[in-house]
């Protein structure tokens, strides 16, 4: 008995010492969606997005960027990527994620396969804030845009 106390006593310190899983896995969802802006008044972007990491580590969601009615972008009338995520990290407060999918501007380059990766900050209006760069078919790095109406999550 002596022993299985002794072994069940050292089976609990080392437990002890190792931290669980959901706090050493870190955050495991980025979500978000609404409306950006660059210059804190107008609108420049309907943005919606769902990232997922399982605890095997696998990424799977989706994104989708649309510009298109109220949203002023010199040169397009209608604007969109989207796509499934690829690749994502994700930090306190803040996440990156790569994915593929479409790109379209009709009248400037019709709808093609596309890569593109985003980078995002928790918050809401004011705060949250979401950076989109079109890798593929060109480089294309639109301007830092933050939340206008909605919310952005990373939990």
């Amino acid at each position: 008995m002596k022993r299985l106390v002794g072994a069940l006593a050292g089976f609990l310190a080392a437990c002890a010492l190792v931290p669980a899983a959901s706090s050493a896995a870190g955050p495991v969802a980025a979500t978000g969606g609404g409306r950006g802006t660059t210059d804190g008044v107008h609108a420049f972007s309907d943005f919606g997005f769902s990232v997922m990491r399982s605890s095997g580590g696998a990424v799977e969601g989706h994104f989708n960027c649309l510009m298109a009615g109220s949203s002023q972008f010199p040169g397009f009338t209608l604007m969109a990527v989207r796509g499934q995520v690829t690749h994502a990290t994700m930090g306190s407060g803040t996440a990156s994620f790569d994915g593929a999918g479409m790109f379209l501007a009709p009248g400037v380059f019709d709808k093609s396969a596309a890569t593109f990766h985003v980078e995002v900050t928790a918050g809401g209006p004011g705060v949250g804030s979401l950076h989109l760069t079109l890798l593929t078919p060109f480089l294309f790095d639109l301007p830092v845009e933050h939340v206008l109406h909605g919310q952005i999550s990373i939990h």
